[in-house]
């Protein structure tokens, strides 16, 4: 029997999952580190491995992924009974209503960060009036951010065009 002892690269270090594409791996998801030196999904591993050389390459689980985005959607049902997947790795919980049983939306949120935590995960979390807002606020800004009615414009201003959810 082999075993393989493995450790775990620093933060400052670009780690990036890859899976199979048309003319080799490409770029599946990546680190914090990876996405401020520039890389970005979709892009062929050996390009990206060329411009970093100290980049760590891992292959992307898809299945496992797929599996456990279903299994995350039916737990965020302990905090509301409408929970839907959003895109490839998002969760969407329509929580009207339901905040005052965990003592408001600040409290709500702190619960639901620190669930995911104590799973091993980072979430990213926005409140806003429209699915829209709350996702562009969830995935681009401080990723614990409520906003009421009057203050989406204010909320969304300074987000990057990426936040409107619009292809090229």
């Amino acid at each position: 029997m082999i075993t393989q002892y493995r450790s775990v690269p620093g933060d400052e270090v670009p780690v990036v999952l890859s899976r199979d594409g048309t003319h080799g791996p490409v770029v599946h998801g990546l680190s914090a580190a990876a996405t401020m030196r520039g890389i970005e999904a979709g892009a062929r591993v050996v390009d990206v491995q060329a411009i970093h050389p100290d980049l760590h390459v891992e292959p992307a689980d898809l299945e496992g992924d797929e599996a456990l985005i279903q299994r995350l959607v039916h737990w965020a049902r302990r905090w509301c009974p409408w929970t839907a997947r959003d895109q490839d790795h998002g969760l969407l919980l329509d929580v009207t209503g339901c905040t005052h049983l965990f003592d408001g939306e600040a409290a709500m949120l702190r619960d639901i960060r620190s669930r995911f935590a104590l799973q091993g995960l980072t979430a990213r979390c926005a409140m806003a009036p429209t699915p829209g807002a709350a996702q562009a606020l969830a995935r681009f800004g401080s990723g614990a951010q409520i906003c009421g009615a009057e203050d989406v414009s204010a909320a969304l201003a300074p987000l990057p065009v990426a936040a409107l959810r619009l292809d090229t």
